[in-house]
């Protein structure tokens, strides 16, 4: 698949209140998503409802967003959201990331 997907750290983040923050990616870049569904995908994000905990969130050394509790979201799911728009669940990601990638990307 794309490395572009699989390889693009995050830079940096803002939180910009509510569920929506603002991601720079590496590569310069930057889009801003509400991961506001994202709340509602299992028991695992659920410290995150809390606002304050949610706006807790920074960089890792690994270049994925990341909130106490050993909570992080891949780069390569959020770069694909970012650049879709929208919070995808599991199989609309994949299927966008393979939409998305070039042949000569999908050979791995």
């Amino acid at each position: 698949m794309s490395e572009k997907y699989y390889q693009q750290n995050v830079a940096a983040v803002e939180v910009l209140g509510g569920w929506r923050l603002r991601v720079t990616f590496e590569d310069g870049y930057a889009a801003t998503i509400d991961l506001a569904p994202l709340l509602e995908c299992g028991p695992i994000f659920q410290p995150l409802r809390d606002a304050s905990f949610f706006a807790q969130v920074k960089v890792s050394e690994w270049g994925v967003l990341e909130w106490p509790g050993e909570i992080d979201i891949s780069s390569g799911s959020l770069r694909a959201w970012c650049e879709a728009g929208k919070f995808m669940d599991y199989e609309e990601t994949n299927a966008w990331i393979e939409q998305h990638s070039s042949p000569a990307q999908k050979v791995a």
